[in-house]
């Protein structure tokens, strides 16, 4: 459900932008990212865990 929500929304933007112009499209995407709050992310945390090196041989 939330999916359509988001896909019909999706649908309204565009045509509100259809009849801007290139410069007036790139100013409301850009006021309207600049909204947007931007976390910080994981830092890192979804990176895979460093390989152990490999083992030495026995003789």
């Amino acid at each position: 459900m939330i999916q359509k929500k988001t896909l019909a929304a999706l649908e309204k933007v565009i045509m509100a932008l259809a009849p801007l112009d290139p410069e007036s499209r790139r100013q409301v995407v850009e006021a309207t990212h600049n909204l947007i709050e931007i976390g910080r992310g994981r830092q890192g945390g979804d990176a895979p865990p460093p390989k152990k090196p490999a083992a030495k041989r026995r003789r």
